[in-house]
């Protein structure tokens, strides 16, 4: 294999199947949905990440991309692109399907967070160590009495989705805080209780 590496016989696609982690594949794809009067916009997609992004052109003197004006046409460029790419069928739709798969994970992240903050009973905002510190989630109780806290790696991802709200209150609550103080705050009404 470390001939290959230095022999430039293998095209780009070839090599990076020896080395997938190294660098993420992108592949150009014809969403349906992308026709124009013009024609169609390709987008690029990447290898593991949600989403695709169409080619509209970036700054102010650029113009988008059109690729055919009918979808067959526009699929063929792209598949002429993708080869000079080296990459051919098959690794296109592994690129696209991974993406696919990404898009999909964080859509089932999201429902299971918006899931998990919906039977919130109380969250508790700590302060740091010093009161410029500022303050972070501390723990989450639901209502069926189990507890998110700082062992659980649930808590960074729920601290995301509630943290403005959660800022607000804290505070206003706060203003000239103490060191090492906890506020719990009820979900159901937005009270807030200081504790020591």
């Amino acid at each position: 294999m470390l001939a290959n590496l230095n022999s430039h016989s293998e095209s780009n696609g070839e090599l990076m199947k020896h080395f997938p982690n190294v660098v993420k594949r992108h592949a150009f794809y014809i969403d349906e949905t992308m026709k124009t009067e013009h024609g169609f916009i390709p987008s690029i997609v990447t290898e593991d990440e949600p989403g695709h992004t169409p080619m509209r052109g970036n700054g102010p003197h650029a113009s988008p991309w059109y690729w055919g004006h009918d979808l067959a046409a526009a699929r063929r460029i792209a598949a002429k692109a993708n080869a000079e790419l080296g990459l051919d069928e098959s690794d296109v739709r592994e690129i696209v399907t991974s993406s696919f798969r990404a898009s999909e994970m964080i859509a089932e992240a999201g429902q299971i967070i918006r899931s998990i903050a919906a039977t919130a009973v109380s969250y508790e905002v700590a302060s740091g160590d010093e009161s410029s510190a500022g303050w972070f989630l501390h723990r989450v109780t639901l209502a069926d009495g189990s507890v998110i806290d700082q062992g659980d790696p649930t808590l960074a991802i729920l601290d995301n989705a509630v943290a403005p709200c959660l800022s607000r209150i804290a505070w206003g609550a706060w203003g000239d805080r103490d060191a090492d103080s906890v506020l719990r705050i009820d979900a159901r009404t937005g009270r807030w209780l200081r504790e020591p």
